[in-house]
This record gives C-alpha cells, structure tokens and sequence, in this order.
C-alpha cells in the first residue's frame, strides 16, 4: 500500500470529517451508478451506496482496508447489492409463502390477506438499519445468531437483543393486524 493510501486510511480511521466528505464528493455518483446495474433501481442504488458510507463512517476504527479506498468502496457497494438482491428474493418468497399459508376465501378475504402481507413488509422496513439486517438475515435467510454475529462483526448477545428488539417493534406495528389474521384463520 502507497504512502498516499496509508494517509487515508489514518484519517479515516481516525473519523476526520472533511475526509469522508471528500471521500463521498469523490465516489458517490460512480459508486450509484455500479449499484444501479446490478439492483436494476435508482433509489435502492443510492440506498445502498448510502449504507455503504454509513458502515465505513460506524466501523472506521476496526476498518481494515488491504487496497486502495476506491476498491474497498466498490467491493463494499458489489456485496451490499448481492445482500439486497439476496434479501429481495428472500422477501419475494415470504410473499409467496403468504400467498398460499394463508387460507383461501372470498374476495374480501383476499383483500385483507394482502393488505396483512403490505402491512408486514412495512412492518419489516420501518425497523432501524441495523436491526432490520439483522432480521431478515435470521428471519429471511435463515442464518444463526452466531453467524450473523462473525458476518457483521458483532456479540452474539447483541444480534440476540437486536432481534428481540425487531420482535416487539413488529408486535407493536402489527397489533391489530394480528387480530385480523387470527379471524380469518380460525375461519377455515
């Protein structure tokens, strides 16, 4: 690594904010564009570049980049697209899984039945970042405590209680939906 590049990574570390300002002046937009091709959406692109900022910014002390900042930020946008696409199939099957687990009816019940599922999925974005991640990885994707624990570099304890946390503001959102679904199934 180049002396100009170990000087980066210093004040990036060190969380110097007309650095990371620079930083994202510098690659936003190209970074925007990458995302787009492979989410195929405008604003997820932006969302995600967003997060990938986001991240650098939070984890800037334990950052440890082995090549330029350029290809880190790349790298980091390519993986957080390939997560979202992940994540979206994953929601696209829950959907589908919603669609036929909820049992058939008449045209009302079908109205309430997705009305519940929008109401879930909205349920499911409203939950802070770090929390919903942590969510749909366990939920979604299946993973374990521990794994989502070694992937996002933190506690077991702590993706246990972020979880936890998603579960009662879920409960909380969902409460009177809750009740709807539970008429509908106890009518079949």
């Amino acid at each position: 690594m180049d002396k100009t590049n170990r000087s980066l990574h210093e004040r990036i570390r060190v969380g110097d904010i007309p650095t990371f300002e620079d930083l994202f002046d510098a690659h936003y937009l190209g970074l925007c564009i990458y995302a787009k091709k492979i989410v195929q959406d405008v604003d997820e692109a932006r969302d995600i570049v967003q997060d990938v900022f986001v991240a650098l910014y939070d984890n800037r002390h334990t950052l440890e980049i082995k090549s330029s900042v350029k290809s880190y930020l790349y790298r980091a946008v390519r993986n957080a697209c390939l997560n979202h696409l992940k994540q979206a199939s994953t929601r696209n099957s829950h959907h589908e899984y919603l669609k036929y687990r909820l049992p058939a009816g008449d045209e009302q019940d079908q109205m309430i039945k997705i009305e519940l599922e929008q109401k879930i999925l909205e349920a499911i974005q409203s939950l802070p970042g770090k929390c919903r991640e942590i969510f749909e990885m366990n939920r979604f994707e299946g993973k374990k405590n521990k794994e989502i624990a070694e992937i996002l570099g933190l506690s077991v304890r702590t993706v246990e209680t972020q979880i936890s946390n998603a579960l009662k503001i879920l409960r909380e959102h969902l409460a009177d939906f809750l009740v709807v679904l539970m008429i509908i199934t106890t009518q079949v």
